[in-house]
């Protein structure tokens, strides 16, 4: 009986296109789509990936006017926001040993950031709609580093990171203090902020053809510093499997994902990676936001795993 479950097991998975190798290899992948993993990508090795994700908020509404600083002069508006554009996070990821990564980026957009002064002139005539739209910069760079603390030796615990990423850039006003007005009272030179990322992730395999990551952090801005929220708490999990020798299907999940300053809730990607070499792959992946992600991966250098004190060749 138990010869019989082993075959009816086989047809299925040939039925259905499915076929785990044993001997599945890939480059180390540092991301999925939204999910950092724990492996370092190996002295030498490099990692290059450009998205396109949407992020909409049409207006952002106090009901109330707030003081507003246009030309020197402080008067009294109401004022709205309005978000309409795509973030285009590119980043550029180079092993610098071993076990020690280096992440430089940046983070532009679209365009159809602005925040709008409604009956600039006070006339308090609705009908002459006399309003006021002002376009804000929305972009970031960035520099991090991701260490590897404990590397992937075959004893059947995970190879653990941890890291931290610096940003600065200026960021959409987005969010209204405890008195209910934008954290910005000019609207005319946009948000500068400054943020860091400081986050540990880990990464179990199982044999040779799953892997699953996990991993928690906390961002800090300038920009929260002036709201009760002082940090953002974030988690992400995710998983890859195999489909065959050269492919590999991935989803992760992020609770909190922060471009340019602002957070992105809930994120949920699909990704398939495809192994053209034991050192070359790509992967295209798509998230809900809606958006998509491309990355090549150029493997460098890795430290010999071991096993029971031995090398593994």
């Amino acid at each position: 009986m138990h010869f019989k479950n082993r075959i009816t097991i086989g047809i299925i998975l040939v039925v259905f296109g499915i076929n785990f190798p044993s001997f599945a290899q890939t480059p180390s992948i540092s991301q999925l789509v939204t999910v950092q993993t724990a492996e370092p990508i190996g002295k030498g090795g490099s990692v290059t990936s450009f998205g396109l994700f949407q992020h909409a908020k049409k207006e952002l509404l106090p009901e109330h006017s707030q003081n507003v600083v246009i030309g020197g002069f402080e008067e009294s508006h109401r004022v709205t926001l309005e978000i309409e554009t795509f973030v285009i996070p590119v980043r550029f990821t180079y092993g610098l040993s071993d076990h020690l990564d280096l992440q430089l980026g940046a983070t532009l957009s679209t365009g159809g950031v602005h925040k709008v002064v409604h009956d600039f002139y006070n006339t308090g005539d609705p009908e002459l709609n006399s309003k006021r739209v002002y376009d804000q910069p929305f972009y970031e760079g960035l520099i991090g580093l991701k260490y590897n603390i404990k590397p992937e030796k075959n004893d059947g615990f995970p190879s653990i990171s941890v890291g931290s990423d610096f940003y600065s850039g200026f960021t959409a006003d987005d969010r209204l203090n405890s008195n209910n007005d934008f954290l910005d009272n000019s609207p005319i030179d946009g948000f500068p902020f400054v943020g860091i990322n400081t986050y540990f992730v880990g990464t179990q395999k199982f044999g040779k053809s799953f892997k699953v990551h996990a991993g928690a952090g906390i961002f800090l801005s300038s920009k929260s510093l002036r709201t009760t929220d002082f940090f953002t708490l974030n988690w992400q999990v995710g998983g890859e499997v195999a489909i065959s020798d050269s492919m590999w299907f991935a989803a992760d999940f992020s609770r909190e994902l922060q471009h340019v300053g602002v957070n992105f809730s809930s994120v949920l990607g699909l990704a398939f990676r495809y192994e053209v070499s034991n050192t070359l792959a790509f992967q295209i992946g798509i998230n809900n936001l809606p958006g998509f992600q491309f990355s090549l991966t150029l493997g460098g250098e890795k430290a010999q795993e071991m096993e029971d004190n031995k090398l593994l060749f």
